[in-house]
């Protein structure tokens, strides 16, 4: 017999211990903020233009230095109309719409109902009549809330100024109970502190400027700085380095030995604002998008105050890489030999790179050496793109090597001239790095613009599963005559290496093979590629459907 709800008054017990917890939840982590909690900041932040254009100009330098755009943007989305999901340990998460569409986007939002957003983590309306809808902090309110308010204001001007995209919130998949935002209320009581940034008043406007630049808007402790298994920072330790997908965010703190504070401040500038040099090598993954949408964006003074900050107010944090294994000089031996037939070709014998910047330097690169071996094994699993337009591209060696033999090509070149980290990749790192999906090696900003579908080694719920081979090389450079063809011989060799695929699967494997050439198709418009690849798929069915 199914259960019935409890009546009205069975329920009024359970509303009230929630509004309790809640009142008690916001006398823990709410307060409010005084003209005097912001006195000290940068001048420019407590002092809104008084002219319009000249406030939205304002509100879109802040939305480009907090890296606004590239989360709320979407594979094949407007900028800033959202469609974009963020994968968690709790689940899939998509952005919202964030233009000022009134039915789908922040249109209708009042300048309060956008303060709180940014400041206190809520959005316009509530969860079980009780509770305020708590935002998941995946959008970095805990950093927003040490924002001024004018700035809050001219954000908000800025974004209001956009053409309206009328484009309604994707799905998201956050598993049971986090997918109910009442839950939220405990990790904001243990987590969550909104309210301003205290600067010490003797700083000058520009270190205020490189610590509102860091902090307040987000931009480097978000990503570098470690998380609990609750997702929370780790304040104790800023900055000194965390994973993010197949790729880790090295230690930036002022420790002079691991972080960036042994860097020149002209190297430092450099990598934020011009794309690197051949001292330091590049920024790329997540870093090379953050430095693409916001840091080369932004006055290069705005970076150097960002560097000033970093090298000399923040705690050094030393963290040490992980033990060098047993058996690392052999897997060093033998990496020598892979890099030498492999790598040095581009990189170098002695890791120096191919100047003027085509390909980066290995020896020297805090990336390379960072506390876990991640960026090296993350790089040779699924290749990296060009530093420079048409520059030459780093293939993926994914499907030629074998785990043992990523680990010891990592555990070499961190080792390797004068690199100052251990050998301490393994074979099992190696594989649980293959399962974090990469967008094929001919992808790009293009492919992903189209929604392409992301590879790993084994598949996911997220993710098509290589085939190995080279086979999602099937379709560069087929001509349309021999499109047929390509896709029938495809077909037959998967099939070969996985009898058991499911239609569905085989589908998915045609589909990220052919996605990213239509993608990086020239002179078609990204309607044309999306009616184009359901023609593919459409002409594809009959052929799997016979095999």
């Amino acid at each position: 017999m199914p259960s019935r709800m409890p009546k009205l008054p069975a329920l009024r017990p359970l509303i009230a211990a929630a509004a309790l917890a809640l009142g008690l939840g916001a006398l823990a982590v709410s307060r409010t903020a005084t003209a005097a909690d912001t006195q000290d900041y940068p001048a420019a932040s407590l002092s809104p233009p008084t002219d319009p254009a000249a406030l939205i100009a304002r509100g879109k330098y802040l939305v480009t230095a907090a890296d606004c755009m590239p989360c709320h943007t979407g594979p094949g989305h407007a900028p800033f109309s959202g469609g974009l999901i963020m994968q968690t340990p709790f689940g899939g998460l998509s952005s919202p719409n964030i233009t000022p569409d009134k039915a789908t986007g922040i249109g209708n939002w009042t300048d309060a109902q956008f303060y709180n957003a940014l400041h206190y983590g809520t959005s316009p309306g509530r969860n079980f009549l009780v509770f305020p809808k708590f935002l998941y902090p995946a959008m970095p309110y805990t950093s927003y809330t040490k924002l001024s308010y004018p700035d809050v204001m001219a954000i908000k001007a800025y974004l209001d100024s956009l053409p309206p995209v009328s484009a309604p919130r994707l799905h998201s998949s956050m598993t049971f109970p986090f997918n109910q935002r009442p839950v939220l209320l405990g990790w904001r009581i243990l987590f969550f502190r909104p309210g301003p940034m205290h600067m010490n008043p003797a700083w000058d406007e520009h270190m205020k400027n490189g610590a509102y630049l860091t902090v307040a808007l987000g931009h480097c402790g978000e990503c570098h700085t470690p998380r609990n298994i609750m997702e929370a920072m780790i304040q104790s330790k800023a900055y000194a380095g965390a994973p993010i997908d197949n790729l880790f965010a090295p230690n930036i703190s002022s420790d002079k030995a691991f972080g960036v504070g042994g860097w020149t401040k002209a190297d430092l500038v450099a990598y934020l604002h011009d794309d690197g040099n051949m001292v330091k090598g590049s920024p790329y993954g997540a870093m090379g998008d953050m430095t693409d949408h916001s840091t080369s964006l932004i006055p290069v003074s705005d970076d150097q105050d960002i560097a000033t900050y970093l090298q000399t107010a923040t705690k050094p944090q030393l963290i040490l890489p992980a033990p060098t294994i047993v058996g690392a000089d052999a897997s060093i031996a033998r990496g020598e030999k892979l890099y030498a037939t492999n790598c040095a070709g581009c990189h170098g014998a002695t890791g120096g790179g191919m100047p003027p910047k085509l390909v980066p330097n290995l020896a020297g690169n805090d990336s390379v050496t960072a506390e876990l071996p991640y960026n090296v094994i993350g790089a040779v699993i699924a290749g990296l793109d060009s530093w420079q337009k048409n520059g030459p591209k780093m293939p993926a060696f994914g499907a030629q090597f074998s785990d043992q033999q990523i680990a010891d090509i990592t555990n070499y070149v961190r080792t390797a001239w004068g690199n100052n980290s251990n050998a301490d990749a393994t074979p099992a790192e190696v594989m649980k790095l293959r399962g974090i999906g990469e967008l094929p090696p001919a992808a790009s900003q293009a492919a992903d613009k189209l929604g392409c579908p992301r590879v790993s080694s084994a598949g996911g719920v997220d993710t098509v599963a290589d085939p190995g081979d080279g086979l999602l090389n099937s379709y560069q450079g087929a001509t349309a005559a021999a499109m047929p063809n390509r896709t029938a011989a495809l077909i037959a060799a998967v099939r070969a290496n996985n009898s058991s695929i499911s239609q569905a699967d085989l589908t998915n494997t045609l589909v990220a093979a052919y996605c990213p050439v239509l993608a990086n198709t020239p002179g078609m418009s990204l309607s044309d590629k999306r009616n184009a690849l359901k023609a593919f798929i459409a002409a594809a069915q009959p052929m799997i459907s016979a095999h």
